[in-house]
């Protein structure tokens, strides 16, 4: 049994009663920390006899919830090659850009080229 003393007790706030058949929806407060929370990912790309392999997996930690998704599967040969080659293109590319540069510096330069 509660003490009567304890549910006397006034907050200084007036409580109104709202209209019958209205109800006002709150919306839940979620209480969330920018510190606690991750994101792993995993995906490899392979070629076993002749068909590509590709497996990809991402978990995650945010808002409180714990997603995971993960996905496996196999397609042509030639997608495994074109992508390896691509990605070698790409590559070249960039050192190129790179050492363009010094390319000056070089006695068979871009400066020979115009003789």
């Amino acid at each position: 049994m509660m003490r009567k003393d304890v549910t006397k007790k006034t907050t200084g706030k007036e409580i109104v009663k709202s209209p019958r058949r209205e109800v006002e929806v709150l919306e839940p407060v979620q209480r969330t920390s920018p510190f606690v929370h991750f994101h792993y990912s995993y995906r490899e790309i392979s070629s076993v006899n002749g068909r590509t392999r590709i497996c990809a997996k991402e978990k995650r930690f945010a808002d409180g919830k714990l997603e995971s998704e993960e996905f496996e599967g196999t397609l042509d040969g030639h997608v495994y090659d074109d992508m390896v080659t691509g990605l070698q293109r790409q590559f070249l590319g960039r050192v190129e850009a790179l050492m363009r540069p010094f390319s000056m510096f070089l006695p068979f330069g871009p400066r020979d080229r115009r003789k």
